[in-house]
């Protein structure tokens, strides 16, 4: 027909998102998944990114995470303040209120007994009203989700920090059961406690005394006796000789006497032992760690610590090791504390490494090592060793090796070296790298062996060529954020579920770095209210891995758990790189977007976009707010088991788009206490080509 306008057919861009963060790199360049904004995601193994978990306090109480939420419908309007304790008059069930749904329903946790219906149910004393049917009913996915945050926030407030003062110095984790460390209330200590189901307890460092030509009989557990003084063997720390020669030094670790004191002179042991004591025995003390710089440079007031079975027995004889630069190295096998004697004169090692059945500990820049299985002798007469390096050490990390032998990868702030050999007999030390090294507690072991040094984050990729490794520089497209933070590192951990290795800074910020098969798929920036300043890997198996990490506020958190930063929001921001869409030349009319969510939960976010690099002279589009409920709606859940109606864990999500330009920027921003993390894996861009620019 004459005078009618053609048709501009709609087209359909699908946008993986993929690539990670990018700074630096040119636009045009780019593919259109990758992001130039980010906070809170990380790239996932199999494709889209993911918005973050969040963590939660812990000090072996129930995790707050765990809180489940239940629901009473009651014949008539009913209302109880959040806090309150409902108590079924008939069952003698309780539980605390959340809060109203609707007029007739209330939410609670915590419940003991189960209520039945027809029954008054009282709060201090006072009817409410009677219940006429368990369960609530249609509850929409938002206030599901808020009821379980709340939920989550009556477990987290039984949940209380490490006893002291000041941040948690050292967290670790041994045989399923977590430790940490902290100064005490006048910080005049520094103390050890072990998380348990009534919150922190104290571990004692109970008492050593020094012994001398000791029999065969002298063991774990025996009776140590003189005169009327008594009390147990906890530990022998054999330091020079044998047992067996009965010419020999060391110490024993002991509990509390009773009787009096010991004294220097003979005593004997349950069993048939005999020793020489050398002296009265003195309570084992560790001095406070106070943060600051030492004088060769190295950070002060963190503890490094590894654990592994130097002596033998491997998993079964798992053993935590420690040093913090000002205290002497200690063993603990989860009973008994051992301070370590290495015979340095100032005998405080700043790092601790387990490799080759020796205990490796460094005292800036001089490496030592224990003999071989032999974890309290640091004598050159049983394989102990020295080794003079041009810097102070700033990490340890357990390399694959050759074919044939084992490897140490040792570092300074500005060098490299690999230590090759099973001991001092064959001990070679090879430069890797001059020039680079890592930042203090940045090396990690994932399939490879990753640091963090002045370029960022940096593989050790192991190789048949001269030298064994390889490196490679995983984050120059994000130099800048580098060079802010390079001097903040504060620590590193791997997290094998995610493939990922995570370095955080003193400032509350991290770096995710997913890693797959060797190849990066790109890294992404997190910022928590609570820095992680010393962190833990749970070192027994479970469903999902856990992680811990200790902060400035005295409390240990669970990585990777529950919907929110320790009960406050998880803002989050993703901003992809401006998309052209194939042509950089031709302007676009943008009308729609399809983005493919997906999760197990209620998510919430607001998405924008920007038009031609964001130029004040184009009309930008608006910003629009969206949900994405993968879940629908609870009926019941209580009742039914937590059963789920008809629910979803993959939707789209259609967001409005407007305006014209030759490219377009989306971002996706939001925050809140109460999601679970979801995936952002694709977005779908509708546009009609228009003119070309002139």
């Amino acid at each position: 027909m004459a005078g009618r306008i053609p048709t501009v057919p709609v087209q359909h861009t699908v946008v993986q998102l993929t690539g990670g963060y990018d700074l630096i790199t040119p636009t045009l360049s780019l593919e259109g998944g990758v992001a130039r904004d980010a906070l809170n995601f990380e790239v996932s193994t199999v494709g889209g990114y993911t918005r973050i978990a969040g963590y939660e306090r812990y000090d072996g109480h129930a995790a707050p995470s765990s809180a489940a939420v239940g629901y009473l419908t009651f014949q008539a309007n009913v209302t109880a303040s959040a806090g309150a304790t409902l108590t079924g008059v008939t069952s003698g069930a309780a539980a605390v209120v959340l809060g109203n749904y609707g007029l007739t329903v209330l939410a609670y946790t915590a419940a003991t007994g189960t209520f039945q219906v027809g029954e008054t149910v009282n709060v201090s004393g006072s009817s409410i009203g009677v219940v006429g049917a368990l369960g609530g009913g249609y509850v929409d996915n938002k206030s599901a989700a808020l009821f379980l945050a709340s939920a989550a926030d009556y477990y987290r407030n039984l949940i209380g920090p490490v006893p002291g003062s000041g941040p948690v110095r050292g967290v670790a984790a041994l045989n399923g059961v977590v430790y940490a460390w902290r100064n005490n209330a006048g910080n005049t200590a520094l103390l050890m406690y072990k998380a348990t189901t009534f919150g922190w307890t104290l571990v004692p460092y109970q008492n050593q005394i020094t012994f001398s030509n000791a029999n065969v009989n002298v063991l774990d557990n025996a009776t140590l006796t003189q005169g009327a003084v008594t009390a147990t063997i906890k530990r022998v720390v054999l330091q020079t000789g044998t047992l067996a020669s009965g010419v020999n030094t060391g110490r024993l670790i002991i509990t509390t006497p009773t009787g009096g004191n010991f004294a220097s002179g003979a005593a004997t042991v349950s069993g048939g032992g005999t020793l020489t004591l050398g002296g009265v025995q003195t309570a084992i003390t560790c001095a406070p760690l106070v943060t600051g710089t030492a004088a060769n440079g190295l950070p002060l007031g963190q503890m490094s610590i590894d654990v592994g079975s130097p002596a033998g027995g491997g998993l079964a004889n798992k053993r935590i090791y420690g040093a913090d630069g000002v205290n002497n190295l200690f063993e603990f096998d989860g009973s008994v504390y051992v301070p370590i004697k290495t015979g340095m004169t100032v005998d405080a090692p700043n790092l601790v490494k387990i490799h080759k059945n020796m205990v490796f500990a460094s005292f800036g820049p001089s490496v030592q090592n224990s003999g071989v299985g032999l974890p309290y002798q640091w004598s050159p007469i049983v394989g102990a060793n020295e080794i003079a390096m041009p810097e102070p050490v700033t990490a340890f990390i357990v390399l694959p090796g050759n074919q044939v032998t084992g490897a140490l990868g040792i570092f300074s702030q500005n060098t490299s070296f690999i230590l090759y050999g099973t001991g001092v007999v064959n001990f070679n030390l090879v430069p890797y790298n001059i020039g680079t090294g890592a930042y203090f507690n940045s090396a990690a072991n994932m399939q490879d062996a990753y640091i963090f040094d002045s370029r960022g984050v940096a593989a050790l990729t192991t190789t048949l060529n001269f030298g064994n490794f390889d490196s490679a520089t995983l984050t120059a497209n994000i130099r800048p954020y580098i060079q802010q933070r390079k001097s903040l590192v504060s620590e590193s951990i791997i997290n094998h579920e995610k493939n990922q290795y995570r370095v955080f800074f003193t400032d509350g910020s991290g770096l995710y770095c997913t890693i797959v098969n060797g190849k990066s798929l790109g890294a992404m920036p997190v910022q928590f209210p609570d820095p992680v300043l010393c962190a833990a890997e749970n070192d027994v198996p479970t469903a999902t891995e856990v992680s811990y990490f200790g902060s400035n506020s005295g409390y240990v958190f669970t990585l990777d758990s529950g919907t929110s930063f320790d009960g406050q929001p998880i803002p989050f921001t993703l901003g992809l790189v401006f998309n052209s869409l194939g042509d950089a030349r031709v302007l676009k009319r943008f009308r729609k977007l399809a983005l493919e969510v997906q999760g197990s939960g209620y998510a919430e976010f607001s998405v924008s976009h920007a038009l031609a690099y964001g130029q004040s002279t184009v009309e930008q589009g608006s910003s629009y707010g969206y949900v994405s409920s993968f879940l629908a709606p609870i009926w019941d859940s209580l009742v039914w088991d937590a059963f789920v109606w008809d629910g979803s864990s993959l939707a789209p999500t259609e967001c409005s788009l407007d305006g014209t330009a030759e490219n377009i920027g989306i971002k996706l921003t939001g925050t809140g206490n109460f999601m679970v993390p979801f995936t952002i894996n694709s977005a779908t861009i509708h546009w009609s080509a228009r003119r070309g620019l002139r």
